[in-house]
């Protein structure tokens, strides 16, 4: 009796120590899942502090023409009637 109640014991600490480091949700599994978890949240801060800056420059753009002519002259190369446009190449 006392040596089934033992094997039985055995079998069930087994069990349980299969469970805590190879079956789902065990240990390495956890852990593995709290890095993605952070590689995820740090992927998270970044693209919302790219989406604030472009609802920023949305706002700008349709705030005001002085933001429209800044970006027609920095990305496009426009420039006013009447101003002459110099092109400084360096060596």
């Amino acid at each position: 009796m006392v040596k089934a109640a033992l094997i039985s014991g055995l079998l069930i600490l087994g069990y349980f120590q299969y469970r805590l480091w190879f079956a789902d949700g065990s240990i390495p599994d956890v852990r593995g899942q709290q890095a993605e978890i952070a590689a995820m949240s740090e992927q998270n801060a970044h693209l919302r502090a790219r989406n604030a800056a472009l609802q920023a420059e949305v706002d700008d753009l349709k705030s005001g023409v002085a933001a429209m002519e800044g970006r027609a002259r920095t990305d496009l190369g426009m420039v006013r009637q009447g101003e002459t446009f110099y092109l400084l190449v360096s060596r």
